[in-house]
């Protein structure tokens, strides 16, 4: 895949692209991910236009400006950017964790442009009850405080790789694949972040229940959910007590942890090829 980039208003997106000259799927990663992880879906998909994305502040995209932050719908907005800066009228959206949170709730703000989602390793929005938000804003503004500019420091990647795989369960290979695209060198070799610190704050605010359900309900487009056996996310759970919010969905198990996309191309990437292919 090629490295392009695309501008979606003030951000610019930098992203993976196989060129290919069918229809438009687009690749959203997860949290402190970016597209170097969704790469390795594009030999299942090589007869459709396959771009995967990095968000703002992760991989290689712009940070968002002095002074703001990352609300989920702010990876909303910078998607539907894109795609409208690109002339994008249809296409369809596969995502893992946070990205595929951004597609399902896509697709239900503008279900006429989506084609189908695929959702790895999540089930729609992550709620808290109402009666949280006094804490759930509080604890937003203070992650903030003081949190506001990029402080250089010199990153070495073996000991990033082994922090990633103690709090996750990603192997080593996969979280130096992630890493390096988190990362930029200098002429010595010296290894710095490129994504954005910001990102460890909190955002303001999640949805309830009832309005996630809201949302989802609008979705009209099919969407397969993709579960990972291992995973703490536990989505064929969620999906069991969700799937009444969902008109054309259905869930698929695979043996393996969070990311397993990446552990499992050829079993996920089949499944994958085969829904957007009756799509």
């Amino acid at each position: 895949m090629l490295q392009t980039e695309f501008q979606a208003g003030p951000i610019t997106m930098t992203a993976l692209d196989n060129q290919g000259s069918g229809e438009i799927i687009i690749g959203l990663h997860g949290f402190l991910d970016n597209a170097a992880s969704m790469e390795g879906l594009a030999p299942f998909l090589h007869n459709y236009h396959y771009i995967a994305l990095d968000f703002a502040g992760h991989g290689n995209s712009s940070h968002r400006p002095h002074g703001t932050h990352y609300n989920l719908l702010d990876y909303v907005q910078d998607l539907h950017a894109m795609v409208q800066e690109q002339g994008i009228e249809k296409f369809s959206l596969i995502g893992h964790s946070l990205g595929g949170i951004v597609a399902t709730i896509y697709a239900a703000v503008f279900p006429e442009k989506v084609r189908g989602v695929v959702s790895i390793d999540a089930c729609g929005p992550l709620t808290e009850p109402e009666e949280t938000t006094a804490k759930q804003i509080r604890d937003s503004v203070e992650s903030r405080w003081r949190k506001t500019r990029n402080r250089l420091r010199v990153v070495e990647l073996e000991q990033a790789v082994k922090a990633r795989c103690e709090i996750t369960d990603i192997s080593e290979e996969h979280a130096r694949t992630i890493l390096l695209r988190n990362l930029t060198q200098d002429a010595g070799g010296h290894y710095f972040w490129a994504s954005d610190p910001k990102l460890r704050t909190r955002s303001s605010i999640r949805l309830t229940d009832g309005q996630a359900k809201a949302l989802m309900e609008n979705i009209r487009c099919p969407v397969l959910f993709i579960a990972a056996s291992d995973s703490f996310k536990k989505v064929s759970d969620a999906f069991e007590t969700r799937q009444s919010w969902f008109s054309r969905a259905n869930c698929e198990q695979f043996v393996g942890g969070h990311h397993i996309h990446m552990e499992k191309p050829e079993e996920v990437g089949a499944a994958i090829r085969d829904f957007v292919e009756q799509l």
